[in-house]
């Protein structure tokens, strides 16, 4: 049996429900969404208030929504990045060919065969 009180020394520290990685997250978002509104949105008013609030807080949500799974979005968007930014170079042909186990069809011999196969008197371990 394990005692709850030293379960919470485990787990990350929080303020309120989220992390403080998330609270930086979402100051960051308000930010973004106030720049975004105030100098840079070329729309009407009501349409810049909805695309800067949802643009800017979207990321905030995946990243709460995914909170409980063993994922990472951070990882996630780092393993992408390295993905997108490799050289994907490949030679001009159909490649080396494959090297592997050579399958030989002809049929062993009838003697082969019955010096193979154990004799009625002999006890084969896994045929008791």
């Amino acid at each position: 049996m394990r005692h709850p009180t030293y379960k919470h020394l485990e787990a990350r520290l929080r303020l309120g429900a989220f992390s403080l990685g998330q609270w930086a997250q979402i100051a960051i978002a308000g930010v973004a969404a106030a720049l975004f509104g105030v100098y840079v949105s070329p729309f009407p008013t009501s349409l810049t208030v909805f695309v800067s609030i949802v643009c800017a807080g979207l990321p905030v949500a995946v990243s709460y929504g995914a909170m409980g799974l063993e994922f990472s979005v951070g990882e996630f968007a780092a393993a992408a990045w390295r993905y997108w930014r490799e050289p994907r170079r490949y030679l001009a042909g159909p490649g080396a060919t494959g090297s592997g186990y050579l399958v030989q069809t002809r049929a062993p011999s009838p003697a082969a065969m019955s010096a193979q196969t154990p004799q009625p008197t002999e006890r084969v371990l896994w045929d008791v």
